[in-house]
């Protein structure tokens, strides 16, 4: 081997793994590319099937009122085929089963009415006779509801569990490509690095490692505001003291940005848990910070308003789209606005649940690159227990 080649050898692989841990970070949108490709296919195909579909019902309404007129008036098992189209309703994009059970009845009552009863056949008798099939019409659609409601619970069930596999698998993968790469040049650098560098990598992979075990908490304390088995405690808290310390953390850990306080002069108390509630402006501060441009300020007001105390936390960033901020505290839920940014989006369902532990309030307001604006209103107290 000629000298100085291990170097380049070395310098080359190193090239190689960084364009490797550069199409692994672009991997992701690459995939929801391919994602928003395949939902504007099915979309598409959607439409063309629910027209089918719609076509198919109507053309059976048809065929079974052309059917009930030819057959003899005594004959009423004809209405129970109404049923039919009802239950095809499944098949729809937005089934309306209910309609379509309304649809029947009219047909089903309607045709004595155009028609004179046969000598042995009263019209209240064959009338009373058609009722029990409208019963059954409107049994099949109110069975058609319930499998329609059992349906959107799977489909809830299934795109939360690849929600969480998809963050989980992209926040960790990220970790790991650091504590790899870090890994990597400690054991092919060994040699050339300075003692000071080791430590830099070092540092660098049990960030990465911390990094990890933070999901791993996160996502086991998500899991125990869930059963509710979470301890909340009942002291009596001075919120001005908790956001001022909550904020000059913050300001420690993000030097350079601008968090304006604006709090009322007397102390406002309410009751709860200190760790927690520290963890919901912590939380929510964070957040502003995180989808904010570094100069845009985050503003804090703490006001008292009637029995409550309201804590609004406004920033100017990039805002949450109208159709998404319905979900933003579903569990694992992360929006259109959020690519490119860290998270695993557990952060504002768990806001949400412990400001509701604390019997309050969670307000969020948005516009799309104007800002976002959280409020929080928890019930105040008036007397300062000691823990």
């Amino acid at each position: 081997m000629k000298p100085g080649s291990s170097g380049k050898t070395v310098s080359a692989r190193i090239g190689e793994v960084a364009e490797s841990f550069a199409s692994s970070r672009g991997h992701l949108p690459g995939r929801w590319r391919q994602r928003d490709q395949a939902r504007q296919r099915a979309a598409r195909a959607t439409i063309w099937r629910n027209r089918m579909v719609c076509a198919a019902i109507w053309a059976l309404f048809a065929s079974i009122l052309a059917l009930d007129f030819i057959t003899s008036r005594e004959n009423v098992s004809v209405c129970f085929a109404y049923v039919i189209p009802i239950f095809v309703s499944l098949f729809e994009a937005r089934p309306r089963p209910v309609f379509y059970a309304a649809v029947a009845s009219v047909l089903s009552l309607a045709e004595p009415l155009l028609q004179p009863p046969p000598d042995d056949l009263s019209i209240v008798e064959e009338i009373g006779h058609r009722l029990v099939t409208v019963l059954t019409q409107w049994l099949a659609a109110m069975l058609v509801r319930l499998q329609l409601r059992l349906l959107a619970d799977a489909q809830d069930k299934a795109e939360f569990q690849q929600r969480f596999v998809d963050i989980l698998s992209h926040e960790i993968g990220t970790a790991l490509t650091a504590v790899t790469g870090q890994a990597y040049r400690l054991t092919k650098l060994s040699e050339r690095l300075a003692p000071t560098d080791v430590v830099v990598r070092a540092e660098k992979i049990r960030k990465a490692a911390d990094g990890i075990q933070a999901i791993i908490s996160r996502i086991q304390f998500a899991s125990s505001l869930g059963d509710g088995s979470f301890p909340a405690g009942q002291n009596s808290i001075n919120l001005h003291a908790v956001i001022r310390e909550v904020v000059e953390q913050l300001k420690e850990e993000q030097r350079g940005r601008c968090i304006d306080l604006d709090v009322c002069p007397k102390p406002l108390l309410v009751q709860g848990d200190e760790m927690l509630l520290r963890h919901v402006f912590e939380n929510v501060i964070a957040n502003g910070i995180k989808y904010s441009p570094p100069d845009a300020p985050i503003s804090i007001s703490i006001r008292e308003h009637g029995s409550a105390v309201r804590v609004a936390i406004a920033d100017r960033g990039r805002g949450i789209p109208q159709d998404d901020l319905p979900r933003v505290c579903t569990p694992y839920y992360r929006g259109e606005n959020s690519r490119g940014i860290r998270g695993t989006g557990l952060g504002l369902y768990v806001v949400e649940r412990i400001v509701d532990a604390h019997r309050g309030r969670l307000l969020i307001e948005s516009a799309v690159d104007q800002g976002t604006r959280v409020t929080i209103e928890l019930p105040q107290t008036s007397a300062l227990v000691v823990a």
